[in-house]
């Protein structure tokens, strides 16, 4: 083979090597978002190692010859860090006013104690600002501005809570790098994943933000088990530079939370058939809402038959308190047990003058 042969062989190669490289990148991009550093990595695990200042050349023209018509390379900041994901574009989108209205909707019933201690309301009115415009533009449609037509009562609804101003930041990052994070102290008891109430210096793998009655919850691993805490529970959050897999724990948690009733932690490893009984009235109006993702309803001699199959937790005796003399346990007997027991002691607070002191009834017991 000629010089000229030769040398375009290896271009040839090198054009290849790099062509294979940028829709490694691509792909990648369209499925996450990454600073340079997980990208590099990402990367090299697929063998294709290269330096930052050839990363940064081959975004340009990742953004520049792989991208269609409808998408753009969008680059954000987060600390220090520019982070990349490939989107689709909106510019050319028509925004239907059944979208308009659900929006509102979901504005509407966010929580505005949350919005008041994050300091988003400039940012707030600034966005329905330029979204007034882009309905107009994109779509002709009517604008936001009748907000006084949707009230939410925030019931139920966390309160300032500074702690969690402090840390949800951090742990949003550490969730999206697969960032260990390290907690010096954890302080309250909200799911029974805490008995003590106190401890300090944990080691914590985050997995996702949970959203719950009205409060924000996180779920992860810690000492290879999976558990869920309150956000503001956590004192002083450092993100480390250790990262772990996801995919090593991920069926872990899944289970963990299906087994749940709610996001408290369960009184032992079982999963439980329960099926509880209805009045016809309370019945037609808890039928209407999700509690649990194994849950099943029918109409039986006109009252309402529940059942599910998770484990037995405070959160759900407390659940069945809420319907009173409504709801009857058919079974398992564990749990006849546990609501029959809380309702003894519940009386007996009743008739009793002693100063009230914490008991976590629902403590974890293996078997």
């Amino acid at each position: 083979m000629s010089y000229k042969g030769l040398y375009l062989y290896f271009n040839t190669q090198i054009m290849l090597k790099q062509l294979e490289r940028l829709k490694i990148i691509s792909t990648y991009l369209k499925e996450t978002s990454a600073d340079a550093k997980t990208i590099l990595a990402y990367l090299k695990q697929n063998n294709a190692e290269i330096s930052l200042r050839q990363l940064q050349r081959d975004l340009k023209d990742v953004a520049e010859f792989f991208l269609r018509t409808d998408e753009v390379m969008q680059v954000t900041k987060e600390g220090l860090s520019k982070m990349y994901k490939i989107t689709i574009s909106e510019r050319n989108k028509t925004i239907e006013q059944q979208t308009i209205n659900t929006w509102q909707l979901m504005e509407q019933s966010g929580s505005v104690p949350l919005l008041e201690q994050r300091n988003v309301g400039k940012d707030k009115k600034a966005l329905r600002r330029i979204l007034n415009k882009v309905l107009v533009l994109v779509s002709g449609k009517q604008s936001l501005n009748n907000y006084e037509i949707i009230k939410a009562t925030n019931f139920y609804t966390v309160k300032g809570d500074a702690n969690f101003n402090k840390v949800v930041d951090d742990l949003l990052k550490a969730i999206r790098n697969s960032l260990v994070v390290k907690i010096s102290e954890v302080v309250n008891d909200f799911t029974s994943d805490n008995n003590a109430t106190k401890k300090w210096n944990v080691k914590f793998l985050p997995f996702r933000i949970v959203f719950h009655r009205g409060d924000f919850f996180i779920a992860g691993i810690e000492n290879k088990k999976a558990v869920v805490y309150e956000i503001g529970q956590f004192v002083n959050v450092t993100v480390s530079k250790s990262g772990f897999n996801r995919e090593q724990y991920e069926a872990q948690i899944n289970q963990e939370l299906g087994n749940r009733f709610g996001i408290t932690k369960n009184i032992n490893d079982e999963v439980y058939d329960v099926k509880l009984e209805f009045t016809s009235v309370t019945g037609a109006l808890v039928s209407k809402y999700h509690w649990h993702h194994s849950e099943k309803f029918v109409k039986e001699n006109g009252n309402w038959i529940m059942t599910m199959r998770c484990g037995i937790n405070r959160e759900l005796v407390g659940w069945l308190f809420q319907w009173m003399d409504n709801v009857r346990v058919i079974e398992p007997v564990l749990l006849q047990e546990q609501y029959n027991q809380i309702l003894i002691k519940m009386n007996k607070n009743v008739a009793s003058s002693e100063t009230l002191v914490y008991k976590n009834h629902f403590e974890y017991k293996k078997d």
